[in-house]
């Protein structure tokens, strides 16, 4: 038993040693994106949606249960956080001193979120799976809606379209692969647009609170 104890535990330590690393090496990759990836696709780099994917992504591929994808669900946000920092600080930008931005509390916040919901959708049963990806989508299409209205005058709105049409391939893949009664999926999508009313709502707070100063 002990020995067994034994493994897991070095497991873990491995899982998150890579959970954290490849969350860096992506976060400096988006600010490498800023400058390099095409016009119509730049604001990957620097969204919400963009991070939360490839959190999502991380903790999901490396199949921990839900307590352990908590703790890396934070890990991995904010990860890709400094690992953007510590590129943007190379590139010659400034940057916000490690973990002191705005984006270390939206980590804080929404990384455990995150991490179980990656969890929960490989190891739960059919209903909690299909619930626990309204996280991601409903951030998805929520910052795509958002975007849509507010900033279509400096940014292309081919990536914010993109957005809203992945969360909805996203959901309605679920739905398809869950085939659960009719009821049960209506749940699903009331708390997929639900969360996504959230998320434009608070982002456009927000916002305003930001313009207000």
């Amino acid at each position: 038993m002990q020995r067994t104890q034994g493994r897991e535990t070095w497991r873990s330590v491995v899982i998150g040693i890579a959970v954290i690393a490849g969350a860096v090496v992506l976060g400096g990759l988006t600010s490498l994106g800023q400058a390099y990836l095409p016009e119509w696709l730049s604001s990957f780099s620097n969204s919400a949606g963009g991070w939360t994917v490839l959190a999502f992504l991380l903790v999901w591929l490396s199949r921990v249960r839900p307590l352990l994808g908590a703790v890396l669900g934070t890990a991995a946000f904010l990860g890709l956080n400094e690992g953007y920092g510590l590129v943007s600080a190379w590139r010659g930008f400034f940057y916000a001193a490690p973990f002191t931005s705005m984006w270390t509390v939206v980590g804080l916040v929404a990384g455990p979120l995150l991490g179980v919901s990656a969890s929960v959708a490989r190891h739960g049963r059919p209903l909690w799976r299909l619930l626990a990806v309204t996280p991601l989508c409903a951030v998805l299409l929520g910052e795509g809606i958002w975007a849509l209205v507010s900033l279509t005058d400096t940014t292309s709105p081919v990536y914010w379209v993109a957005e809203i049409v992945l969360s909805v391939l996203i959901i309605v893949f679920a739905l398809w692969r869950g085939r659960l009664p009719l009821r049960r999926n209506l749940v699903v999508l009331v708390v997929w647009l639900a969360g996504s009313g959230v998320y434009v709502a608070g982002w456009s707070l927000l916002d305003a609170l930001i313009g207000a100063e």
